[in-house]
């Protein structure tokens, strides 16, 4: 449960980043100031990563989206992609399975209909380019995880 309450607070302050244009320290200090020391060290954990690796996860992003550029995504997507990238960049400790099924959970919580399913697709070919194939176990259906999400997202 501390794990997903550290992603909310990283979406949160990523997502103030993106649409506000401030600069990650000013946005980890003003949206984790009041938050408990538990969820805010990982969620600036994830904001820093996602920052030193934005180069990489953006290419990532935009080489296993299937026609979407960046830009075209919704923001809240591209935090969402940002935050779960890097997790299976850099934190080999935590299963695949988990970390593509939080950002769908997310995705589920604060984003369109659509986003879901593209999450899943987008990470689930992510995973497997980087060695972290998602297991039979836990997986979505085949399809999604082949990245046919056929969404118009």
């Amino acid at each position: 449960m501390a794990r997903r309450q550290s992603r909310v607070l990283a979406l949160r302050v990523l997502f103030a980043m993106e649409v506000g244009r401030h600069s990650l320290e000013d946005t980890l200090r003003q949206e984790l100031s009041d938050e408990p020391q538990a969820f805010a060290d990982y969620a600036r954990e994830i904001c820093l990563g996602v920052e030193r690796q934005r180069e990489r996860i953006d290419g990532l992003i935009a080489q296993l989206s299937r026609g979407w550029s960046l830009p075209r995504l919704a923001a809240v997507d591209r935090c969402l992609l940002r935050m779960a990238a890097y997790e299976l960049l850099e934190q080999p400790g935590i299963p695949s399975n988990a970390i593509v099924s939080e950002a769908v959970e997310l995705a589920s919580i604060y984003s369109t209909e659509e986003a879901p399913r593209f999450v899943n697709g987008l990470l689930a070919r992510m995973a497997a380019e980087l060695g972290r194939p998602l297991s039979e176990r836990g997986a979505e259906a085949p399809e999604e995880a082949d990245g046919d999400d056929g969404t118009e997202h």
